[in-house]
């Protein structure tokens, strides 16, 4: 690493990360008072999602040339829980004419503090520096199965049930064409998860003495792209994997790993225990992969039963006023949610052999 760990001025990186929680609080607001003309949105929303992809990242790469201790991140794990779930839970009691969106730009500050807090006790966890091969191999295999597994609470969301999602992820706030009062209408979330572990590698990179700054100065344009191709193409799917919701985990592992490869000095037993991890993971994957990209069976016919409401009025007619067969009416011989009962012959006459 170029730059030292150590700084003249202790605090001066958590004041940096101050600012940039200010600096994104004024944005929001901001951007909910802002009128912009239909014209200039396109470009807004590539502007506005760049600027809340690099300022995070930049808060969370200052605040990690701190040198951190285990009190410390446990009262910014602490402070951050507060702000963003008790500012969460005060929004429902506010009066109505309340400054909803200064709350939730205050609970989206409470998001990246405990996030930090956290990512710094992890960092102070890792013992050794080749700790982060296998830990950013596993990471992003583990975001890749979790996003893209439809049975799962985060593949749910990932197709489209962002309910949960939202109260809880970093929502980078759309631009409008008319001021709005209540919640600010969200352009895309990025997971508590995405910025915990990127954190992480930060805190980790710079206690380590490996290669911080080169480290930050690719992550900010690489998930800015990678943020781009959700925004542009959210209903393009190649093959199970669909372009408008993909895991962030993997790009972060990605230039993690590019920048600092060389700085890691494995021995042969890493090696070789680092790629049977990424064997494995990676046939794990692509075995679930091909699982979900096979059509459910029909199910059988036997099973299958044919429901039928009351009517609340007079149905239709087809074939002209003289027919008397109502639309919906079941063909002859066809079921219906009673009990099937198949055509019993008629009385006197000997039933089929």
């Amino acid at each position: 690493m170029n730059e030292s760990i150590q700084v003249k001025n202790p605090p001066r990186p958590l004041y940096q990360f101050g600012v940039c929680l200010i600096l994104l609080i004024i944005l929001r607001i901001g951007l909910e008072r802002a009128a912009l003309p239909l014209s200039v949105l396109p470009a807004a929303n590539i502007l506005v999602s760049a600027a809340f992809i690099a300022i995070p990242v930049l808060a969370l790469y200052r605040a990690a040339a701190f040198h951190w201790t285990w009190v410390l991140a446990g009262a910014f794990i602490a402070v951050g829980v507060a702000l963003q779930f008790g500012t969460l839970a005060m929004l429902p009691k506010l009066p109505i004419g309340s400054p909803i969106g200064l709350f939730i730009a205050i609970s989206q500050t409470g998001l990246l503090i405990w996030c930090l807090g956290l990512a710094a006790a992890l960092s102070l966890a890792i013992r050794d520096r080749n700790m982060l091969v296998p830990m950013a191999i596993f990471l992003a295999l583990f975001d890749i199965w979790l996003v893209f597994v439809p049975e799962g609470p985060v593949g749910q969301v990932a197709r489209g049930n962002q309910t949960q999602l939202a109260q809880i992820a970093f929502t980078v706030p759309k631009p409008v064409a008319a001021p709005t009062t209540g919640a600010p209408t969200a352009l895309a979330y990025i997971g508590p998860a995405d910025f915990l572990f990127m954190a992480m590698f930060f805190c980790a990179i710079c206690r380590f003495k490996l290669r911080y700054a080169e480290t930050a100065r690719w992550m900010v344009p690489v998930l800015a792209g990678y943020l781009a191709i959700a925004l542009l193409t959210p209903n393009v799917s190649i093959g199970p994997i669909r372009l408008g919701a993909l895991p962030a985990l993997v790009p972060i592992a990605a230039v993690v790993m590019a920048m600092n490869f060389r700085e890691f000095k494995l021995s042969r037993d890493e090696k070789q225990t680092t790629f049977a991890l990424a064997i494995i993971g990676i046939a794990v994957v692509t075995w679930r992969f091909m699982v979900a990209s096979q059509p459910k069976p029909p199910a059988p016919v036997e099973e299958t039963m044919i429901e039928q409401e009351a009517p609340a009025g007079p149905l239709p007619m087809v074939g002209g006023p003289t027919s008397k067969i109502p639309l919906g009416t079941p063909a002859q011989g066809a079921r219906n949610s009673q009990t099937y009962r198949p055509p019993q012959p008629q009385k006197g006459k000997p039933g089929p052999p």
